[in-house]
């Protein structure tokens, strides 16, 4: 890009916004080429760390409950300690449930730039900062309005 256009954004490293384009890494894509651009969430995937948590839940529960048929082990010794089945059954639901919670809990969401061009839709800048996303979006806005403004050459 020019170095006498106007510079509405720039974090010093990937992302630059002038008049006439909007740079991310090496990639240029020109504003009157961006027919619309908005604000995305990307919402992670819990699923894999969700059907563990509900299957922990409900051995955890069936242990808790004597849902465990007695005749088939009534106890386990382990480390010269006797403990009963449904204690060994109510700790394995732990041990899936546990982790399996700590996970869903520390998936965070995601947020990206959104333009449409052409050539489709694309996620252009992901982070996982809100505030980082929206001073790009803000800063789109702004060199847009200024590109509406301009009176067009003939």
């Amino acid at each position: 890009m020019e170095t006498n256009k106007i510079l509405y954004y720039t974090d010093g490293h990937e992302v630059m916004i002038t008049d006439s384009g909007f740079r991310v890494k090496k990639t240029t894509y020109q504003l009157n080429g961006i027919t619309r651009h908005g604000f995305s969430i990307i919402y992670p995937t819990r699923m894999p760390f969700t059907i563990p948590m509900v299957a922990g839940a409900i051995v955890f529960i069936c242990g808790a409950l004597n849902y465990v048929p007695s005749f088939w082990v009534k106890s386990v010794t382990l480390f010269n300690m006797t403990m009963p089945i449904n204690f060994l059954v109510m700790t394995l639901g732990l041990l899936f449930f546990i982790p399996s919670m700590i996970m869903v809990l520390r998936l965070k969401e995601k947020y990206a730039v959104k333009i449409f061009t052409a050539e489709g839709e694309k996620n252009v800048v992901v982070s996982q900062s809100r505030e980082y996303i929206s001073q790009i979006i803000d800063a789109l806005n702004r060199a847009f309005l200024d590109l509406v403004k301009q009176p067009r050459k003939k």
